[in-house]
């Protein structure tokens, strides 16, 4: 009984530190930005739901926009404005980069 429960922990450790491992940490790089310029009828939702991916909070990157551009709440957008839009990386991109940099 003992030795069952120890093998059934086992296993279930080492599929949850291999499942931690290879699972990329997402975060948005608000220092490389793109521009996009807004149209009539759009909004902040709309356009950070535009250049989110499934693996980000939407929320988060509607703040992270509203924040780059120091918008409020109650800000509307007017079309014509320039909007900056954090970059979406993920640890696994880095990790990459760094080994192509030093393999060159």
């Amino acid at each position: 009984m003992k030795r069952d429960f120890l093998i059934v922990f086992s296993m279930f450790l080492t599929l949850t530190i291999g499942y931690f491992m290879n699972t990329p940490s997402i975060e948005l790089d608000t220092h490389n930005v793109r521009t996009v310029t807004v149209k009539a009828g759009d909004t902040v939702w709309g356009i950070a739901s535009q250049y989110a991916n499934d693996h980000i909070d939407i929320r988060e990157m509607v703040h992270a926009v509203s924040t780059l551009n120091k918008l409020d709440e109650t800000a509307s957008l007017e079309p014509g404005r320039t909007l900056k839009i954090p970059t979406v990386k993920t640890q696994n991109d880095k990790v990459f980069s760094e080994y192509v940099a030093q393999n060159e």
